[in-house]
């Protein structure tokens, strides 16, 4: 079994997210009007594209518009890669001149080998397409079909008009279905329905993803994103293999030996695992724990009349916190398909009012957050007892790392409790 310091060490290529603004002619030509019901941001910022990305386990393959054109030709869309650096990423941080623009510090990087096999290809950049496909196969004959196939991976050879340099390095990954009947699909159904055309990132032969991205703060949003395809067992928690925070590198790699360079590499990521590891023991004492305090909110509880039915769990916030993760080995808290963990209810008696056991999931967060520093709330759904079902409701809508959003997230939001979420 090769060793994971292997997969990091190895050359890698990155498919780097930039800041998309909807208004400009540098954007796709199909706009969703949202990913999903917890995605939420004005324009399209680079953090706000890899969470997405990340939390739907999905990158999308485009035809590269830039300034109202088409940058990757053919019929075919693609998914664009660059060979990835650090000393790359420290540049673009500090600002300096003649790096490679498609770096940013936001992207989502693989094995290089793992790509090609995954059909990740080399573009070919300028000279004549057809004479380079017969050059890599000379025995069979290119045909005017297997021109037309690779046009996605043709680019006109530039010259960078500062340093004279040419365009570094590029891979692309083509999307060989039908894309125009994807879009129009999806524009008839007025939602995105099925997904967006592209790859799936769950797909075994993508496993050894790294994860770069600016701050940490940013770090801890994607490492909510991981745990919960993790938790959800929609992949392994091998599938990746690190999370690289930029402000955590030095200022140059320069005068650095290659063992320092990589202990410099090494303390720039960031931990997403240990806080998985959860003893039988805090298991079993936070389940007790917690179903001691819901039978008490039970048997003290007076009963009202039942006018609204449906679901009620509670919503925890932190997916990170030890005290969920210990429910979590418990069985006692699932992840809905949106990524929301929730906490089952199970000693509450289901017949009482819906908007009762709201209330006293509110005094239950209130003792989790004194005893435990646990923040969470109520989560509902009316008339189902199904968590990914419509209309559901939550007691603090707006907080956690549950939703994807560019704007700051609040910490106290009471004129929002009881929103659709």
């Amino acid at each position: 079994m090769p060793d994971q310091n292997d997969a990091r060490q190895a050359p890698r290529i990155a498919h780097y997210f930039r800041d998309v603004d909807l208004s400009s002619n540098s954007c796709p030509r199909f706009i969703p009007e949202l990913f999903s019901t917890n995605c939420w941001a004005e324009d399209w910022p680079a953090r706000f594209l890899l969470r997405v990305a990340i939390r739907f386990h999905h990158i999308w393959a485009t035809f590269g518009i830039r300034d109202g054109q088409e940058t990757i030709h053919g019929a075919q869309p693609a998914v664009c890669f660059s060979n990835f650096s650090v000393a790359d990423l420290i540049a673009v941080r500090e600002g300096v001149e003649g790096v490679n623009k498609a770096v940013t510090q936001y992207a989502i990087t693989f094995p290089t080998c793992s790509a090609e096999r995954a059909g990740a290809e080399q573009v070919v950049q300028g000279g004549d397409l057809r004479a380079f496909l017969q050059k890599s196969n000379p025995v069979v004959a290119v045909t005017p079909e297997d021109v037309l196939r690779n046009e996605y991976r043709y680019v006109v050879c530039q010259l960078d008009m500062f340093n004279d340099q040419a365009m570094p390095s590029e891979w692309r990954w083509p999307y060989t279905r039908n894309y125009h009947r994807a879009i129009a699909k999806m524009e008839d159904n007025g939602c995105l329905g099925d997904k967006l055309p592209g790859f799936e990132l769950t797909q075994k032969r993508w496993s050894g993803i790294g994860i770069v991205v600016a701050t940490q703060a940013d770090a801890r949003r994607l490492q909510y994103d991981i745990l919960s395809l993790i938790d959800q067992q929609i992949l392994s928690e091998s599938h990746f293999d690190h999370l690289l925070v930029c402000e955590r590198l030095p200022t140059a790699l320069e005068g650095l030996s290659e063992v320092g360079k990589q202990s410099a590499v090494q303390a720039a990521y960031f931990d997403f695992k240990s806080c998985m590891v959860v003893s039988d023991e805090a298991a079993v004492e936070a389940l007790q724990d917690f179903s001691a305090r819901i039978s008490e909110l039970e048997l003290c509880t007076l009963k009202t009349v039942t006018r609204e039915r449906g679901g009620c769990w509670v919503y925890f916030e932190d997916n990170t916190h030890p005290y969920v993760r210990a429910l979590i080995k418990a069985g006692r808290v699932l992840v809905n398909k949106l990524g929301r963990y929730i906490g089952t209810l199970d000693e509450l008696d289901r017949r009482r009012d819906l908007r009762e056991r709201q209330e006293i999931v509110k005094v239950l967060c209130e003792q989790l957050q004194l005893k435990h520093g646990v923040a969470c709330s109520y989560f509902s759904v009316l008339n189902s007892w199904r968590p990914d079902d419509l209309p559901n409701f939550c007691g603090r809508p707006w907080s956690g790392f549950y939703r994807i959003t560019d704007e700051p997230d609040d910490e106290d939001d009471e004129e929002n409790e009881g929103e659709i979420s």
